[in-house]
């Protein structure tokens, strides 16, 4: 029995460990742009049936286990930067932004610091290209090819995403819009590192279109989206779970000395 209890609170450890590991990483990235807090689902591990003091029958616990980790996709705070081509999301959805050579994978981000690179794309701090409603990537350009090749003066970006340029002589040039992706199943998407996720089949494909519209929320241009972590809480769950994964130690070292008062009195 005692070597039972101690393999219980050793699947405790582990689940607790892997829960200090979720709270640790919600904490580095309090500040990080775009980022989401992550929450630690926890199940009961179950071996075989015992009797009970009745006919009924239950199955015997043997700890818990981490049945996933769920994201937070709540919109982080604002915050003003006054560079037109900072953007957030206001509500669901991701910028799509691929491989510098234009060939490579497609990532989705909530990480909107984006500028306009020497080859005249809007890029994201990766390098990658962002991406319009059509899934291209999104070249800027510095003159006005419609009004005599003048030179472009200043950018904006609306709320569905549209980019727009004003010339020198007050003339104004629509340039692309920015696409928004939404997905059936956020959670779905595979953290990649750098502020970038990919699909996956739990995820479901990307559902590309424009700001505002169906399920995808409006851009705030001069402005990036700060972590939505909520540090009071954090440092709540941190408490909370080292005091558990002490009661696990507990537990084992309670069980390491029932199992040798055990061994004692066979050898007695």
């Amino acid at each position: 029995m005692s070597a039972n209890m101690m393999y219980t609170a050793i699947a405790g450890l582990n689940t607790f460990e892997d829960a200090l590991t979720v709270v640790s990483d919600n904490i580095a990235n309090a500040n990080t742009t775009g980022f989401k807090s992550n929450t630690v689902d926890f199940g009961d591990l179950v071996s075989g049936l015992m009797s009970t003091s009745g006919v009924n029958v239950t199955a015997q616990g043997v700890g818990s286990e981490v049945l996933g980790i769920t994201s937070d996709w709540s919109t982080g705070n604002e915050i003003q930067t006054g560079t037109w081509s900072d953007v957030m999301i206001q509500g669901n959805g991701f910028f799509a932004v691929q491989d510098g050579n234009g060939t490579g994978p497609i990532y989705y981000t909530r990480d909107g610091s984006f500028q306009v690179s020497s080859t005249g794309y809007l890029e994201d701090e990766n390098g990658d290209y962002v991406l319009d409603t059509s899934g291209k990537p999104i070249q800027i350009p510095t003159t006005n090819s419609n009004d005599d090749n003048a030179k472009i003066a200043s950018y904006s970006i609306s709320d569905t995403g549209v980019i727009t340029g004003t010339d020198s002589n007050g003339e104004t040039l629509t340039i692309d819009t920015i696409g928004v992706a939404t997905f059936n199943n956020p959670n779905g998407l595979v953290r990649q590192g750098s502020n970038l996720y990919t699909v996956s089949s739990t995820s479901g494909s990307a559902n590309m279109g424009t700001a505002g519209t169906g399920m995808a929320g409006t851009i705030i241009s001069g402005a990036l989206e700060n972590s939505n972590v909520d540090l009071t809480t954090q440092m709540v769950n941190l408490i909370d779970y080292q005091a558990d994964y002490q009661a696990n130690s507990k537990s084992i070292a309670t069980g390491s000395t029932l199992l040798q008062t055990v061994v004692g009195l066979i050898q007695g």
